[in-house]
């Protein structure tokens, strides 16, 4: 039997990855069986145990790459922008965006407090997406837009505020027109 090298592993994991977002997106975590996830994905039981101690590390590599999906449509969006406040704006109403997708709201709104426990759930999301926030205000502030340097202090304040803007529109627990345009307001007055 020929040797797998590292770039067949590679896919093998990502098409798990793959087939596992689809159906916890579908099904959510608890109502999806490994079975399910190996025969969507094509592969063995033993390329998933390979790959994965479980279920739930398998979920947690599905969020992990939602979150970085995230980061990178936040980032992808901000450059197209031509000045830093509108970057900044756009970047975190792409954030907002991307929350009230199907995959995002059940992965990592459902699923993911209540399979990683909140201190993970929230060490991912914040190890993501922190660090994004924290050079969008850097350059906010070398454009002179921030009365004064920002710190990570702020950093996390406004990334709690927009993360928690997120979820309630993921939830429907607000308009995200009237979220965006508070958050919107709040980083106005940081100038």
């Amino acid at each position: 039997m020929p040797r797998r090298t590292a770039e067949d592993a590679a896919r093998t994991r990502g098409a798990i990855i793959a087939s596992a977002r689809q159906l916890f997106t579908e099904r959510g975590f608890a109502a999806t069986a490994t079975t399910e996830v190996v025969a969507r994905a094509g592969v063995t039981r033993g390329a998933l145990y390979h790959h994965f101690a479980d279920k739930s590390d398998l979920f947690r590599a599905v969020f992990v790459d939602l979150e970085h999906e995230l980061n990178d449509t936040v980032l992808a969006e901000a450059v197209t922008q031509g000045d830093a406040r509108s970057a900044f704006m756009a970047g975190c109403r792409a954030a907002m965006n991307f929350a009230a997708r199907d995959d995002y709201r059940q992965i990592a709104v459902v699923d993911a407090p209540a399979v990683l426990g909140h201190d993970e759930w929230h060490a991912i999301d914040a190890g993501v997406g922190l660090a994004s926030m924290e050079a969008g205000l850097a350059v906010l502030a070398a454009e002179g837009l921030l009365a004064e340097p920002p710190d990570r202090s702020l950093a996390i304040l406004l990334f709690g505020a927009l993360t928690e803007a997120s979820l309630a529109a993921a939830r429907e627990d607000g308009d995200a027109d009237d979220l965006f345009a508070a958050f919107e307001r709040l980083v106005d007055r940081l100038a």
